[in-house]
């Protein structure tokens, strides 16, 4: 080998290490800003004399806008470039953060951060995309695994920062803490992540389809948010829940209708992707949820713990993720992934079930073991999962599944969030509360059962190895 040749794969070799750490450095930050606030919202309901239902937009404003905008965002990265719509989301959701920590008022905050959503949402939806087309084939599942490495260190260090600042700051720093990071990031974006390598695809981003979906998304997540304070079987509910199925169907027959549509449904029709998407959904619906209620557990009148020591406390969950995720993405490649995500839903389920039965009774190092064994689940599912659909998943498939993907994953964690915070918000007094948390984790166990079986059947009639 000449020494042009060492130079050029030493240069490569370079460029693609910045090019991981500014990706996952995005990663971080996005999940970093979740987190964040899931500790904090109590605290930020305070201070603004809010009601709950009112304030629960911050977080699930922000995710519901990334989820509904990514399929969007992807359709746009194939059209103009991964690289140019990932750099650009830096930049907006960068300004969005420094902008959202002078607004004057809570109409304000909720503005601005749907503008750090969009930003969110435009490097969420193409980072897998540039990992697939610029990583050798051999380092792209230990890429990803990083890729979701980041996302767990995000959720990790939110919580903690967020007590922290609850504590000891002014609730502006909930918002600026993290723009050095994304400074930093869009500055080694723009000049590690490579201009070359892709073939743009023509054709539009289906303006009918995006809305149809972004409407359905919506209103479904207006009914989850405030099924317990209208009545399950009220009226407007059931309204409610009509216009969710009208809109539905109407997205259905309109993407089938369509050459290219909004969503790939095709690839969704191969029963082990459409499997390992429902467990990136449902594993993050059990995991927000349970992110955003143990906080107002932990800080209510019958624990009373103060904002940095929940946090602290909370944080037992992502250190086991973080931890669990690497090994767990290792072992997949070695053992399969099929085995180690039951493995994970059996642990997801376990710790609902000690939630269950002991809520009462849990003592702060028993609350702390519990949440990694939920933690330490979510670990075995994350990175295994992940692999499980792309490996399965058809080559001309990659790059919208890669966006499915970081949108199942998006929705869970808006559907997790409305869902626990809708049943609470609509229970007054300590007694009914108690008995809304407790009804939060049956139906969990429940999903966990019913994932668990759905992996089993997809298994032993689709797959005879792992």
């Amino acid at each position: 080998m000449n020494v042009a040749k060492k130079t050029e794969l030493t240069g490569t070799r370079r460029q693609r290490l910045g090019m991981m750490a500014a990706i996952c450095m995005g990663a971080f930050i996005s999940h970093f800003t979740a987190g964040i606030m899931n500790v904090s919202l109590p605290f930020f309901i305070n201070h603004f004399q809010t009601e709950l239902a009112q304030g629960l937009w911050i977080t699930t404003g922000y995710l519901l806008v990334i989820t509904a905008l990514l399929p969007v965002m992807g359709k746009l990265g194939d059209r103009h470039g991964f690289r140019r719509i990932h750099n650009l989301g830096y930049v907006i959701f960068t300004v969005g953060s420094i902008l959202v920590a002078f607004s004057p008022n809570l109409l304000s905050i909720l503005t601005l951060r749907v503008v750090q959503g969009i930003g969110a949402a435009m490097f969420q939806a193409t980072n897998i995309a540039l990992i697939t087309i610029h990583m050798p084939k051999e380092q792209r599942g230990r890429a990803l695994g990083i890729l979701s490495t980041a996302v767990a260190l995000g959720g990790m260090t939110g919580p903690i920062a967020g007590g922290l600042i609850a504590e000891w700051l002014s609730w502006q720093w909930l918002f600026l803490i993290h723009v050095p990071v994304a400074i930093v990031a869009t500055a080694m974006a723009y000049r590690y992540i490579p201009t070359r390598v892709q073939e743009r695809k023509s054709g539009t981003v289906s303006i009918m389809g995006a809305s149809l979906f972004m409407a359905w998304i919506t209103l479904l997540l207006l009914v989850i948010t405030n099924g317990s304070k209208w009545g399950w079987t009220s009226a407007r509910t059931m309204a409610f829940l009509v216009g969710v199925a009208l809109l539905l169907g109407a997205f259905i027959l309109w993407e089938r209708r369509q050459e290219v549509p909004f969503l790939p449904l095709k690839a969704l029709k191969i029963p082990a992707v459409a499997g390992g998407l429902i467990v990136s959904c449902a594993s993050f619906i059990l995991s927000n949820t349970l992110l955003v209620l143990i906080p107002f557990y932990l800080m209510g009148t019958v624990v009373g713990f103060s904002s940095a020591t929940t946090g602290y406390v909370m944080a037992a969950y992502p250190i086991a993720l973080a931890s669990a995720g690497p090994l767990a993405g290792c072992w997949s490649d070695r053992y399969g992934s099929h085995r180690l995500m039951l493995m994970g839903l059996s642990s997801m389920g376990s710790g609902f079930i000690l939630l269950l039965v002991y809520l009462e009774s849990i003592p702060i190092y028993g609350m702390a073991a519990i949440l990694s064994l939920i933690g330490l689940g979510m670990g075995l599912i994350a990175s295994p999962n992940n692999s499980y659909i792309m490996q399965r998943t058809p080559r001309e498939h990659v790059g919208s599944i890669g966006g499915i993907i970081a949108l199942t994953r998006n929705a869970g964690m808006v559907f997790g969030s409305a869902f626990g915070l809708g049943i609470v918000s609509g229970e007054a007094g300590q007694e009914n509360q108690l008995q809304a948390f407790k009804m939060v984790f049956e139906i969990n166990i429940f999903i966990c059962i019913g994932v668990i079986i759905l992996m089993v059947i997809i298994n032993k009639w689709t797959y005879k190895s792992p």
